[in-house]
């Protein structure tokens, strides 16, 4: 129960006015079945009484329905207050976790918790009203048997005491049969992530096909069957039974406590009446808990990985105290960062880098796949943090408590971009303006269209989404430019364009822009190349580059300057 406790502690005043609405409920329920049970003997019914029995009848009936609005209403207001903060508490830790962290963690889990977890305990919430309203009515024919018979109400309570126990035993396997399903329900994410994301790949290859439903997505699933059908089975036997003891209990009560104690006709009326009218809430009760057990592995699931997020948050300073950034020098100094590659052993080292960047550079960063460019464009923007070593900017160094407020100074086109549906964080009331006029220069005003700040449309090529990447990095007007790859998709027309045109723009305007590209034919565009190998950085010559001083050497010197620059950059590659 500990979505319950969960309750209690953070909403005790709703929880309780819910409970008291509830007592209410179970109590005109129970005076219901004794006004039933007077009118069905009008000698026993008291003079004085006997004319107001049916209006006390319909009072009860209205106090009965207004009682359960109340609870519903009040409970379902609590659940999805609880709900909402959940949601909002995960999606704010998340937020404040390192990358570095996250990408351990993994999309499946992160998914699992924001989709599976919190509807488990939006589905329990939903079910708390009817969970209460029938634990009241159980609770009050309980008070009206004892108060019709001591002996009745001793079997009762001890074929309830049976049962509890019998459905505890049974409940504690049956969770941690709940517990497996919801670990393999982690792995399932993952394999329901390859089927959306790898679908192209699936359908091209067969045998590939066949191997994914049957060595992973399958035996996967079967687990997840298997576990969560053992709990639910348990679950089921144990509620099923606790109904069966109640109809050996009416059994009793009819036909062999008679034997041994002296029950007037009335009272052993008035006993089967509560019986069997607290025996379909006792069944609500017990075929819902499932629900409730499966909502506090969830709830537990949240806690820690919130524990857990809480242990690694990356705030930096308040938003309140960032200021639009401005251009500046960016140095790194002795930067080292380490991490393991999956299923290797060793760990992959990236530095120790020494490196400048001034406003107006355009430097373009080169290398083979693992060489270690991605890493460092992520060191760079503030995503990861340097196990050693110095970031500066304009000679202030850069640390945890300012990193989020570095980052600000990026803006940053990513090779697996996620382009969102509207412009996020922007107030300009000319936003849409500039944004028309960036649509026009990237080729796009033919095909999308930006009205309140947002895209018209996203079912574009992926060439033209990146295009649209760019639009929103052009708007945020940073002073720092990351491009990882981004010419990859574009045809060779507008692949002549960003190299040409958009990048002299951006550093017309004094930008420091950093380009992660394999397009050597447009190495000369670059103030500089750096070459990444292994996680070593090294300056390669590129004849014509802007930056060197070469460039006015013969045209035959050039020429063998040129091989020779591709020689290095080939070995890069």
């Amino acid at each position: 129960m500990h979505l319950i406790g969960y309750l209690l502690k953070g909403y005790r005043a709703i929880f309780a006015l819910s409970i008291l609405a509830g007592i209410l409920s179970g109590l005109s329920g129970v005076g219901l079945i004794y006004l039933i049970s007077l009118s069905l003997d009008s000698s026993k019914t008291l003079l004085f009484i006997r004319d107001w029995l049916g209006w006390i009848f319909f009072g009860l009936c209205l106090m009965l329905v207004l009682s359960r609005v109340v609870t519903n209403l009040l409970l379902a207001h609590l659940g999805q207050t609880t709900v909402f903060q959940l949601r909002m508490q995960l999606t704010r830790q998340i937020l404040r976790v390192p990358l570095r962290r996250l990408q351990e963690i993994g999309v499946p889990r992160l998914f699992a918790l924001l989709t599976d977890d919190v509807a488990s305990i939006a589905g329990a919430c939903e079910l708390l009203p009817l969970l209460l309203i029938n634990f009241a009515i159980v609770a009050s024919c309980l008070v009206y048997l004892g108060w019709l018979s001591w002996s009745v109400l001793i079997l009762i309570g001890a074929m309830i005491g049976f049962g509890v126990l019998s459905f505890r035993i049974a409940q504690r396997k049956a969770l941690r049969d709940l517990q497996a399903a919801r670990e393999q329900n982690d792995i399932l994410f993952s394999h329901m992530r390859g089927l959306t994301e790898g679908i192209k790949e699936l359908k091209l290859r067969r045998a590939g096909r066949k191997s994914f439903v049957s060595e992973s997505l399958e035996p996967t699933a079967a687990a997840y069957r298997r576990h969560y059908m053992a709990g639910m089975g348990l679950y089921v036997l144990a509620s099923n039974g606790g109904n069966g003891l109640f109809y050996v209990a009416v059994g009793l009560i009819l036909f062999v406590l008679p034997e041994w104690s002296y029950l007037s006709s009335e009272v052993l009326t008035g006993c089967v009446l509560a019986i069997i009218y607290m025996m379909a809430p006792l069944s609500v009760i017990m075929t819902n808990l499932p629900v409730l057990g499966r909502a506090g592995i969830a709830l537990n699931k949240i806690k820690e990985f919130g524990r857990q997020l809480s242990a690694h948050s990356d705030d930096g300073v308040a938003d309140s105290a960032c200021t639009k950034p401005s251009s500046g020098q960016l140095e790194f100094r002795g930067v080292t960062h380490r991490y393991h590659r999956e299923d290797d052993d060793r760990c992959f080292a990236l530095g120790p880098i020494d490196l400048t960047l001034r406003p107006g550079d355009l430097v373009f960063l080169v290398g083979g796949n693992g060489s270690g460019k991605t890493t460092l464009a992520l060191l760079l923007m503030g995503l990861y943090a340097p196990e050693s070593g110095a970031i500066r900017l304009n000679g202030e160094p850069i640390t945890d408590t300012n990193r989020e407020y570095y980052r600000q100074y990026f803006s940053v086109v990513f090779s697996d971009f996620y382009l969102f549906e509207s412009l996020l964080g922007f107030e300009s009331r000319e936003l849409d303006n500039k944004a028309r006029e960036y649509l026009t220069q990237l080729q796009l005003d033919h095909k999308v269209k930006i009205e309140d700040g947002r895209f018209s449309t996203l079912n574009l090529s992926q060439g033209q989404r990146k295009r649209l990447a760019l639009l929103v990095a052009y708007l945020e007007d940073r002073p720092f430019y990351i491009f990882d790859e981004w010419a990859a998709d574009q045809d060779p027309v507008f692949k002549k364009i960003f190299y040409t045109e958009i990048l002299s723009s951006l550093k017309a305007r004094g930008k420091t822009v950093v380009v992660i590209t394999h397009d050597e034919g447009y190495f000369h565009v670059a103030d500089r190349c750096l070459r990444l190998e292994d996680g070593k950085i090294t300056e390669i010559f590129v004849p014509g580059a802007k930056g060197n001083s070469e460039k006015a050497l013969p045209s035959r010197v050039r020429e063998e300057a040129c091989e020779q620059g591709a020689e290095q950059y080939a070995g890069a590659r």
